[in-house]
């Protein structure tokens, strides 16, 4: 009855890992990224990389940044400007263009905020160029790409709930789970690819759980039985109400605007810390909003969107006025659970440190999930032989792993290579990724599967080594002033791209290895001898 149990155990952990698991490939690696998106952005703005966050106070940043906006764009609905912090040491400005007032309102409407970039110790315009930068990454994580928004998150979320499935039963059915974690055994085929997935399954178990299930908790008005897609769209015409952009004229008389000094020293004595943005809603008119919002705090029950800032603090009119703050504090133990779990999924109050270690972590659940797809292609190949199914799962094996992974450096090059004047340039980008990617899908089609795999894993070692030496050739600040300038971004990502590329390179080496094996006994992976 016991052995019956783990037997139809195992059977779910197989299929609810395989069914999804190149869905769950993506939805790690892109969510692994995310980790960094900000960090992402910044090197794909190489404009912007010889501005250097200095002595500059925030106080002095928001007098030049308003200093540009009121000089380029004076008639805007709404201003928005982002402090430079560590993370990201540039002045970002936005602006929100005014609604005609003959416009007819249908649903919500409401402009889009392109975002400028300037130096923050002196105010200099910068030129960066048109990209999504780790933007992209972030949002074809949370609802995939070209779909509609609810659509895409509850695929997400469908292949959350099986991840979450995979990971529980994989618990019940490994006996010894916690004494094979200290075993792993070398050059042993099928034995050596299980000790690895159940290394990087138990060395980051807590991880898993936590992102897997906090992710279930962030789609689940998208994925719950009784939330129809008529319940989803109601909701999501609650939160755009909300969001709605009123038509407002232009002042027939200019006011003029607050100091901002005074209101940033204001906002931040009541706050007890530093601003982190600043917007200003129908500046020059007599009802004026300039609401401040703190950086990212370290509360993970009350953050908002999981920044750990729960205040918002506003003033109103030529004379600033202060107004209130609202502090979006969760209001019953549900709310403080969701906001904790919110938190914890989105990390944005993470320090370095603590970014870092949830990057490793999801680098072990990438390579856990690839390992599972691994295994399941190595005991199922003699059985399937050279059928049409064993071919689409190599395919899908070496598309779906090694693909993106390299797709993902193409998409890396593409943003250096384009040119930086080129229209929809931001788009082009995700063109070239996608394009590139279809192709490393079509790649194995016409290659043997361990030649796929290791051309593949060449190619995308090739990439990753030589993008510091793109970004010398294509951005002020190369990896050697970054370490001498204190560049910790720069250096970081440079550091760990090659660190990968070397990987890469490495795993393509060992497959070169001759071995008494049929070709493509793993998918093209060679596995040895079992024990």
């Amino acid at each position: 009855m016991k052995e019956t149990f783990r037997k139809s155990i195992g059977r779910l952990h197989t299929w609810s890992g395989l069914l999804t698991g190149w869905l769950l490939f993506v939805i790690f690696f892109t969510g692994t990224y995310s980790y960094f998106k900000d960090e992402i952005t910044y090197w794909m703005h190489p404009e912007t990389h010889k501005a250097v966050l200095d002595a500059a106070d925030k106080a002095f940043q928001a007098e030049m940044a308003l200093k540009y906006l009121e000089a380029n764009l004076p008639d805007a609905a709404e201003w928005s400007i982002i402090f430079a912090d560590k993370r990201s040491p540039v002045l970002q400005v936005g602006h929100r263009e005014r609604l005609p007032m003959d416009m007819k309102q249908v649903d919500y409407v409401r402009t889009a905020m392109p975002m400028r970039y300037l130096d923050p110790l002196t105010g200099e315009y910068l030129g960066a160029r048109d990209t999504e930068g780790g933007n992209f990454l972030y949002r074809f994580h949370i609802e995939l790409y070209g779909l509609d928004r609810a659509m895409g998150r509850r695929i997400v979320g469908i292949a959350t709930m099986f991840m979450f499935i995979a990971i529980i039963s994989g618990v019940v059915i490994h006996k010894r789970i916690f004494k094979d974690f200290f075993m792993f055994r070398r050059k042993k085929g099928l034995r050596s690819w299980l000790d690895a997935h159940i290394f990087t399954s138990v060395l980051a178990l807590p991880y898993h759980l936590m992102i897997t299930y906090s992710g279930l908790v962030l789609v689940m008005i998208y994925i719950l039985p009784f939330n129809s897609h008529k319940t989803a769209k109601a909701f999501e015409d609650h939160i755009a109400m909300h969001m709605r952009q009123e038509q407002i004229p232009l002042p027939d008389e200019k006011t003029p605007l607050p100091d901002i000094r005074t209101i940033l020293a204001d906002a931040e004595e009541r706050l007890g810390r530093e601003a982190g943005s600043i917007s200003v809603s129908n500046p020059y008119s007599g009802n004026t909003l300039v609401t401040v919002s703190p950086g990212t705090g370290l509360d993970i029950v009350n953050g908002f969107k999981g920044t750990g800032s729960a205040e918002r603090l506003t003033y109103k009119g030529s004379k600033g006025r202060f107004m209130g703050m609202m502090n979006m504090q969760a209001s019953d133990g549900v709310a403080k659970t969701a906001g904790v779990l919110t938190s914890l999924h989105l990390a944005r109050f993470a320090d370095t440190f603590l970014r870092w270690l949830f990057f490793v972590s999801g680098v072990l659940g990438t390579v856990m999930i690839g390992t599972g797809l691994i295994i399941w292609v190595n005991k199922k190949s003699a059985a399937m032989k050279k059928s049409f199914g064993r071919k689409l799962v190599e395919v899908l094996n070496v598309g779906g792993i090694t693909g993106l992974v390299t797709a993902t450096g193409v998409h890396f090059w593409a943003n250096r290579l384009l040119p930086a004047n080129l229209a929809s340039r931001a788009q082009w980008e995700i063109y070239v990724f996608f394009a590139a990617w279809f192709l490393l899908f079509l790649h194995p089609v016409l290659r043997t599967p361990k030649n796929a795999w290791r051309e593949q894993l060449f190619f995308s070692a090739s990439l990753y080594c030589l993008m510091p030496v793109l970004n010398a050739f294509t951005s002020e600040v190369n990896l050697f002033s970054a370490v001498s300038g204190g560049n910790a971004i720069i250096m970081g990502f440079d550091l760990t791209v090659f660190g990968l590329g070397l990987l890469f390179g490495y795993a393509g080496w060992k497959l070169t290895e001759k071995r008494n094996v049929p070709d493509g006994a793993l998918s093209g992976v060679p596995v040895g001898r079992g024990n």
